[in-house]
């Protein structure tokens, strides 16, 4: 099982900084696990994507959201 770690950066794939894991997820991670920040942009509900270069950095997947970390995407 993957775990989203409390501080862990959310990146897009160029490495902008756009959003922070605030506390652990070792099942699946909610809205409330994850704050994006002025680096990310919501077109709405279901998705940030990355200011610089447009690409997805959180999605909602069904119940839970996937996010994009420095190790790869994380559910």
């Amino acid at each position: 099982m993957v775990i989203a770690r409390a501080g862990e950066e959310i990146v897009c794939p160029r490495g902008t900084l756009c959003g922070r894991v605030v506390r652990i997820a070792t099942d699946q991670i909610s809205e409330g696990d994850f704050i994006p920040l002025e680096n990310a942009s919501s077109f709405d509900d279901g998705q940030y994507v990355c200011v610089c270069c447009g690409r997805m950095v959180a999605a909602r997947d069904g119940p839970r959201w996937r996010v994009h970390l420095r190790r790869g995407w994380v559910q």
